[in-house]
């Protein structure tokens, strides 16, 4: 049966000595006796102890910004002993409402392995902001070292105003640093046009005249087909349609 330890804060184990890893792939709201309700990421280990297996359920609550440490009874099993109770702690994790995820670091190198260990709060813990702290930042007793004042910061640089000038009196404008020479653009050349009175008179009436030849009603119509033609006419359609009758 897990139980919480208050006594850990952290899980002195490097990361070669680590056996399996999981964590929770969501937040779970839930509340810790004395404490309020909170979101929190749940984490389950595995690492040697000697010659023994520690299996150590940790709660990273977000917003008390500290780590709750569930541990079973006895603390470390043998190698053969740890798979059963590796289920036992997936099974409580799960009870709560957690969904985990097995971070596969067994199959890491020394250096990613190394680097994923390092950026858990597991090891190091958290400031009191939920921070995780890295390892660079302890001193040598593992303690956090005591914050320092930081430089103030120099004020940014106030541009100078300009001197105002007498009552009406206008600043001067400032001359082009390259003027540009003046071009001369030359008039546009005049387009004559004819005047009316020069049109000749014959030629618009040849311009009319032979529009008034080209509309529809001036040009010659077809002449209707004589008593004959309408006979022969007659007498093909006949015959067409007895063909077609005759072959259905």
């Amino acid at each position: 049966m897990f139980q919480w330890d208050k006594s850990i804060t952290t899980l002195d184990a490097p990361a070669g000595k680590v056996i399996q890893l999981f964590r929770s792939m969501r937040n779970v709201q839930l509340a810790l006796p004395g404490l309020p309700a909170q979101e929190a990421t749940a984490y389950l280990c595995q690492h040697q102890v000697a010659q023994k297996v520690a299996t150590t359920v940790v709660l990273h609550l977000l917003t008390s910004g500290q780590l709750a440490f569930y541990v079973d009874s006895p603390p470390t099993v043998t190698a053969d002993r740890a798979g059963r109770v590796l289920d036992q702690a997936l099974m409580f994790i799960e009870s709560m409402g957690f969904l985990m995820t097995d971070l596969d670091i067994p199959l890491l190198g020394d250096a990613d392995r190394e680097m994923l260990w390092s950026s858990l709060p597991l090891q190091t813990g958290v400031t009191a902001a939920g921070e995780t702290v890295a390892p660079a930042a302890l001193q040598g007793d593992g303690r956090l070292p005591s914050p320092g004042r930081q430089p103030a910061a120099e004020p940014p640089a106030v541009a100078a105003l300009p001197t105002p000038l007498p009552p009406g009196q206008q600043a001067p404008r400032p001359a082009a640093a390259n003027p540009l020479p003046e071009r001369k653009v030359p008039p546009a050349p005049a387009i004559e046009t004819p005047a009316a009175d020069q049109l000749g008179v014959d030629d618009l009436l040849a311009a009319v005249e032979a529009l008034r030849t080209r509309r529809p009603e001036t040009r010659g119509r077809r002449k209707p087909p004589g008593k004959e033609e309408l006979q022969r006419r007659r007498r093909e359609l006949t015959a067409n349609l007895g063909r077609i009758l005759a072959s259905l």
